[in-house]
């Protein structure tokens, strides 16, 4: 439910990260303000984060540490606790850029934007590896090129109460899923040149692995009936994620079609 004056929600998911969770606590706690409200959902880690989170627990709006079934079912309960408007999942080892960007952000959220994506930094061992953009238009074959980075990017929380909330059974990639649901609808999109955040490049879903592909050949198959691609011809694609992504708009358009018909 959300709560009047409360226009974030920022959302931190961990498990057995306390040298990650305790980089995030620290940035989001410097800037946050009661327009914003900060969780934490522990997935019963046994390491220092439990004594971490309870240190904070009183600048906190909702914690919890408790076994789940992985990352998309702790963010999903993220998203039934939640009160503000927009929802900003941040989680362990990621964190706020330094100059005080959510002080800047409010104003870009006063034509409430269905998405405000945002600039984010890639890093690697701690040291500034990429400086990454937002998509310029929420579409389908952007979203297959680039897709959105959850760590710099606000998700209104009306969208999961109209579309569903992640997919659990999904493992790594449960926002592409997400995202290409949305495609087909009036998305109200807004992109940024703020930049808000900083991300590990050794996250779960940053290297395109075998499993990272097995899961987008499942997502794939569920919005373009008819995909006819296997393990070794979507590898082969994504190298030329232009080619992937005509291939698909191709299909989600003869799907459509032929449910109206």
């Amino acid at each position: 439910m959300e709560q009047k004056g409360i226009k974030l929600s920022i959302i931190t998911v961990n498990l057995n990260n306390a040298k990650g969770l305790s980089k995030t606590i620290d940035s989001v706690l410097e800037q946050l303000n009661p327009d914003a409200e900060f969780l934490i959902i522990d997935g019963g880690s046994v390491d220092q984060s439990l004594t971490m989170i309870k240190e904070v627990a009183h600048k906190l709006s909702y914690w919890i540490s408790e076994k789940d079934s992985g990352i998309y079912a702790a963010m999903n309960k993220g998203i039934e606790k939640a009160k503000g408007n927009h929802l900003l999942f941040l989680n362990s080892g990621d964190t706020l850029v330094a100059d005080q960007p959510l002080a800047k952000l409010y104003s870009q959220m006063a034509d409430d934007p269905d998405i405000l994506s945002c600039c984010i930094c890639v890093e690697r061992d701690s040291i500034i590896d990429e400086l990454r953009s937002p998509i310029t238009k929420f579409s389908l074959q952007n979203i297959l090129l680039n897709s959105l980075p959850h760590q710099s990017t606000l998700i209104k929380r009306s969208l999961f109460m109209g579309h569903g909330y992640y997919d659990e059974e999904l493992r790594i990639a449960a926002d592409l899923d997400f995202w290409l649901r949305l495609t087909p609808y009036p998305i109200f999109y807004k992109h940024s040149a703020l930049v808000l955040s900083r991300m590990e490049r050794e996250g779960l879903g940053a290297n395109m692995n075998n499993d990272h592909f097995r899961e987008r050949l499942l997502i794939f198959g569920r919005y373009a009936k008819g995909l006819r691609l296997n393990f070794f011809w979507l590898r082969l694609m994504y190298r030329n994620r232009k080619l992937l992504a005509w291939y698909m708009q191709k299909l989600m358009k003869t799907s459509s079609s032929k449910k109206h018909r």
